[in-house]
C-alpha cells in the first residue's frame, strides 16, 4: 500500500487472513508486531506433517479422497 500511497490522502490496508499469520507483512505495514491470538500460541512448535505430490491432479483427487472424512 505505501507505494500507491498519496500525499494527504488517507491510506486503509484491509488483511482478510488472522495477521499473525502474515506477521512480516504487518510489521511492514503499520511498524509493530501483529498481536498473536490464543489459538497460535504453541502453532510454530507443534509437528509438522505434509506429502509431496507431482503436478497431477488426478493423484491429488485420490489422495484427498481417501482421507477425507
Amino acid at each position: 500500500g505505501l507505494k500507491h500511497r498519496e500525499k494527504n490522502v488517507p491510506l486503509i490496508c484491509l488483511e482478510t487472513a488472522q495477521p499473525a499469520k502474515f506477521a512480516a507483512t504487518i510489521r511492514e505495514a503499520i511498524g509493530k508486531e501483529p498481536e498473536l491470538p490464543a489459538d497460535f500460541k504453541g502453532l510454530a512448535d507443534a509437528p509438522e506433517r505434509f506429502e509431496v505430490f507431482d503436478a497431477d491432479v488426478a493423484s491429488l483427487k485420490a489422495y484427498i479422497a481417501a482421507h477425507a472424512g
